[in-house]
């Protein structure tokens, strides 16, 4: 049964506060303060937790107003400076992804510090490279990382102390003095947060002060939201699409509930109890809830769907968007819309962006037209621009793009060409500006019979197969040539992997794609793996399948089909 709502009193601001916000001087530095003194009703309930957050006097909470949220922040922000962190500092949080991670974001911000948001899924390997290569004068973290690190963090010569929240207990620090507040220059440093990790150790992304709320700006400038708007956010609250939209939702007035569980179960708990009418969140979170048949009465208030980061695949979208319902021209229908948007932590906020509904003709991979907010070319590697229709590289320019990596200038530059940011996206343009996605640069797949696209090959796996609620697809070896392999995870147990195989290779030739070598069951969640922002790892399965003989060899007939078995 759904809970009472806990947001019964009208925070939303109208269209005209919303562009004159817009307008107004101020950034990710102060973000939090601005929605503060600007709103017309500060005390009512802005915020929703899953997983209760301790207030500045150790009490657990579930709901926040954006007074309760801007103190909490600055008690922090007390506590941080009583410490001695000052401008330019660097403190690392790597705790269990919950809106907690945003508090200390904000409260080291605002006196001119540097939060460096870890996502709690990383593995330590790759959070003590990031907390090295910070090198932060703090780490804030709980006891089950910290167990994780098991001391390796304190090689770290910067590093001065360590804490916990059990071990800090009640914020008894004096009040913020005045001369503590950091007045922020446009181009002052904010937060670090990280990129996926799926080619490696992640990268440090640098938001600054201004380009961190260009994409909140943009929004609030142009999408008023209706009178009964809520949003859901089941993005690790580290990330930084989690980061652009709280900022989004605090200026806009817009009540927010943040789910810290993003499993299906999770999320379709939070949407049963509070009714929200937008849920934000990543494909693969998208591709789950698919995938564990949703009850449409749990996502009845459900209007539309965000998905940002990686693009989403449309088998997925078609089964959403039957889901929930929407006013259109003042009357009430059912089934929900869709808004998949193109996004990447260095690009700040989404470039790209398309709409789906049940109306929506099929478009595979089809990312839609740039946002007003920026500008999108598909380039050649010379850096000229490609024809219409010719697959290249994506590239972006925008007031919201990352000013670069910390203390990684040659990566910054390296993805740098004709004063373009190339996204890592393999892409083509058609006339009319629209923009479709073949696969990321490095998931390329050359084969003697020319290159696959494994992202496009998934996206014609998953519609030509209706048995599979998703799959991966990757380069694999067999012998001396590089040829595609798939792993499905089928709807049920009694799939013939051969007679699969022989339906993709024909659904991928009718596409001009080469055809795969060896399909796989997938038999549990992990056979798919995904990295700690739910990106696959493409990486770890052409590690996989680097000898496919031998790797078929040692797997049940009934999990794995090759071609010409």
């Amino acid at each position: 049964m759904p809970k009472p709502s806990p947001f019964t009193e009208s925070t939303l601001r109208p269209s005209a506060a919303r562009e004159e916000l817009a307008g107004r001087r101020f950034g990710g530095g102060n973000a939090w303060r601005v929605a503060l003194e600007t709103s017309d009703n500060p005390e009512a309930t802005a915020l929703v937790v899953d997983r209760p957050l301790l207030d500045a006097a150790g009490e657990e909470r579930e709901f926040f107003s954006l007074a309760g949220l801007n103190a909490l922040a600055e008690a922090w922000s007390a506590w941080y400076h009583a410490q001695g962190v000052r401008p330019r500092d660097r403190v690392v949080v790597w705790l269990e992804d919950t809106f907690e991670d945003q508090v200390h974001l904000t409260a080291l911000a605002q006196i001119g510090a540097i939060a460096v948001l870890l996502n709690g899924r990383m593995v330590p390997e790759f959070a003590l490279a990031l907390i090295e290569r910070a090198a932060p004068v703090g780490l804030y973290t709980d006891s089950a990382h910290l167990e994780l690190l098991q001391g390796r963090h304190e090689r770290t010569a910067s590093l001065r102390w360590t804490t916990t929240r059990r071990q800090i207990g009640a914020l008894t620090a004096p009040a913020l003095p005045a001369e503590a507040w950091y007045a922020h220059q446009d181009e002052d440093p904010v937060v670090l947060c990280h990129t996926s990790g799926t080619t490696g150790v992640p990268k440090l992304v640098v938001w600054t002060h201004r380009q961190s709320v260009a994409g909140a700006r943009f929004r609030l400038a142009s999408h008023p939201e209706p009178a009964d708007s809520v949003m859901l956010s089941a993005i690790a609250q580290s990330h930084s699409g989690a980061i652009a939209f709280t900022y989004y939702a605090l200026l806009a007035g817009l009540p927010l509930i943040s789910v810290a569980d993003r499993s299906p179960a999770g999320v379709t708990k939070s949407v049963a109890a509070y009714r929200p009418t937008t849920v934000l969140a990543f494909h693969q979170t998208f591709a789950a809830l698919v995938e564990s048949d949703p009850d449409p009465a749990d996502f009845a208030s459900v209007a539309d769907w965000m998905n940002t980061g990686d693009s989403a695949h449309d088998a997925h979208i078609r089964e959403l968007i039957k889901l929930g319902r929407r006013t259109v021209e003042g009357k009430e229908v059912l089934g929900s819309v869709f808004g998949d948007a193109l996004g990447a932590s260095e690009l700040g906020w989404a470039a790209l962006r398309r709409v789906v509904t049940g109306d929506s003709p099929q478009s595979p991979r089809y990312l839609g037209k740039p946002v007003a907010l920026a500008e999108v070319a598909v380039l050649r590697e010379d850096g000229s621009p490609a024809a219409d229709s010719e697959v290249g590289l994506l590239a972006v320019r925008s007031e919201s793009l990352s000013p670069g990596y910390w203390n990684d200038s040659d990566t910054y530059y390296r993805g740098r060409l004709g004063g373009w940011k190339l996204t890592g996206d393999l892409a083509y343009r058609t006339g009319d500006d629209d923009f479709f996605h073949v696969d990321r640069e490095i998931d390329r797949i050359r084969t003697r019979d020319g290159d696959g696209y494994s992202v496009l090959m998934e996206e014609t796996l998953l519609l030509a197969l209706p048995e599979i609620s998703d799959c991966a697809v990757a380069a694999g070896q067999d012998g001396e040539l590089t040829v595609p392999v798939a792993i499905v995870r089928p709807r049920r147990t009694e799939v013939d992997p051969q007679e699969l195989l022989a339906r993709a290779n024909q659904a991928l030739a009718e596409q001009g794609q080469p055809s795969l070598a060896l399909l796989e069951l997938a038999s549990e969640t992990a056979d798919i793996p995904v990295g700690p922002t739910e990106k696959v790892l493409k990486r770890q399965l052409r590690e996989r399948y680097v000898d496919l003989r031998g790797y078929a060899a040692t797997r049940p007939s009934r999990h794995v089909a090759m071609s010409g078995q």
